[in-house]
């Protein structure tokens, strides 16, 4: 009898606290947010796009440019090579070597510079959805918003409306432009 007791006792326990999470469990408000998408679809995403592309291009006609004299020089001298001296085309094809180092550096600083640009608008636009994720969480008394998951049926999935809230902005500053 005294161990059937304890027995007893810590499956009731265990009984009423398995009760007690399912009625919490019902009453938990959870909600995901697929941040992949916000970040590929929303209209935030498409315009920090075209800002980098902008900025991408402009390095990127720098760096053409510069290619393009590299290459012309280095048709010079390779048709009036048979012309020069030794000692001038020892020093014309060091300054060829110079300039195409400075071409491959300034084209690994561009590419560099381009991809920290780019992880600086995707924590930008990550660290905007958290804040308005967090106000509709508070507003509308989420309990749990995910944003990593494996599966989430329609009616938890939250991110058409973050993307709505996030592209607020950006409609309507359209709008007065027209």
């Amino acid at each position: 009898m005294k161990k059937i007791l304890p027995l007893v006792l810590t499956t009731a326990v265990l009984g009423l606290g398995l009760a007690a999470s399912t009625v919490s469990a019902q009453d938990l408000r959870i909600a995901v947010v697929n941040m992949e998408r916000i970040l590929r679809d929303s209209q935030s995403a498409a315009q920090a796009s075209e800002r980098l592309n902008a900025e991408g291009h402009r390095r990127q006609e720098e760096i053409d440019a510069l290619t393009k004299r590299f290459k012309q020089r280095l048709e010079r001298f390779e048709k009036g090579a048979p012309d020069m001296t030794e000692s001038e085309r020892v020093t014309e094809r060091r300054e060829l070597a110079e300039m195409e180092r400075d071409v491959s550096r300034r084209s690994r600083e561009a590419r560099d510079e381009f991809n920290q640009r780019r992880n600086e608008e995707v924590l930008l636009l990550q660290s905007r959805a958290g804040r308005v994720i967090q106000q509709m969480a508070e507003k509308d008394k989420y309990d749990l918003v995910l944003y990593e998951f494996f599966y989430a049926s329609p009616k938890v999935d939250i991110t058409d409306r973050v993307m709505k809230e996030l592209d607020r902005d950006i409609v309507a500053r359209k709008a007065k432009a027209k």
